[in-house]
């Protein structure tokens, strides 16, 4: 069954640039062996990666000082629950979040899905590799505002994220996501399925005996 792996606790990810708050990072599900930060083709930077929360019992998070704030209503769109949340170098008071991310993975994923939020532009958002392979861009359509969007990839153990776009003026489009997966361990093998079917079949047969009447 898969799973969402979005910490549930707001606050800043490691991705190879420290945390802005030492000792305050957070800690992953096991099933990530890393996150990396790669340089954004619209700033031209590496991006801070946090965790952020809306909805009920919210409160404003303040990183670096004040420097960069999420409040509890974002300048732009909300969503409800826990999302990544990449965040440049020049945040722009919570209107912007771009990034690019390599995820690598501590197991193969029989099926990982990535939900994209408020993609409102077109081929920027998207996958650029797969498993250490450049692909040609995978990117999400542009939607309305406060649109989902959902890809889903098969086999992975690596994946390479590019998320919103960065214009010279302006807030440009900022896009939050989560990950969510089936390790291939926990995909039944087309035998054991055949072998957990017999042992029902088993275990039925045996129950049907033990409920047949006795003569005398």
């Amino acid at each position: 069954m898969a799973a969402d792996f979005t910490p549930r606790q707001t606050g800043e990810i490691n991705v190879g640039l420290g945390c802005l708050e030492a000792g305050t990072c957070l800690t992953l599900d096991p099933i990530f062996k890393s996150i990396e930060s790669l340089t954004d083709s619209s700033t031209g930077e590496k991006s801070r990666l946090f965790v952020d929360y809306f909805g009920p019992g919210d409160t404003e998070y303040k990183y670096n000082q004040g420097k960069i704030v999420f409040n509890t209503r974002d300048a732009g769109t909300n969503s409800l629950g826990y999302w990544f949340r990449p965040s440049e170098v020049n945040e722009e008071k919570g209107q912007l979040e771009v990034g690019t991310y390599l995820f690598t993975f501590e197991k193969t994923f029989a099926e990982l899905a990535i939900d994209f939020f408020d993609t409102e532009y077109s081929n920027e958002t998207g996958v650029l590799a797969i498993n250490g392979e450049a692909i040609t861009p995978n990117y999400v359509a542009k939607g309305p505002d406060g649109n989902i969007v959902r890809q889903t990839f098969y086999n992975v153990n690596s994946i390479v994220l590019a998320l919103g776009f960065d214009k010279e003026k302006g807030t440009g489009d900022g896009v939050n996501f989560r990950i969510s997966g089936t390790p291939v361990a926990d995909v039944p093998e087309p035998a054991s399925i055949l072998g957990l079917l017999a042992v029902a079949g088993l275990g039925f047969a045996s129950r049907r005996q033990q409920a047949q009447p006795t003569e005398g």
